[in-house]
């Protein structure tokens, strides 16, 4: 897949002249895909730390209760 990006200037002159022109693409992946890894990481952190708050979960199980209802 082709995605076009908007780079500063100074920045892609950076990266041409650090990165060889094969080269370029597998960098540009290696880094969305830290990126994505610990963007994915914080995430399950937060997902743990919520259900793990009790007043939450009643919460939660107060709202849910209202569908049971509905659907009787």
């Amino acid at each position: 897949m082709r995605i076009t990006l908007s780079i500063p200037d100074e920045v892609a002159e950076r990266f041409r002249s650090a990165i060889p022109p094969r080269k370029r693409s597998s960098v540009v992946v290696h880094l969305i895909e830290r990126e994505l890894d610990q963007r994915d990481k914080i995430l399950a952190a937060a997902c743990i730390a919520a259900n793990r708050d009790e007043s939450l979960r009643k919460e939660i199980d107060e709202w849910q209760s209202f569908d049971d209802a509905l659907e009787e």
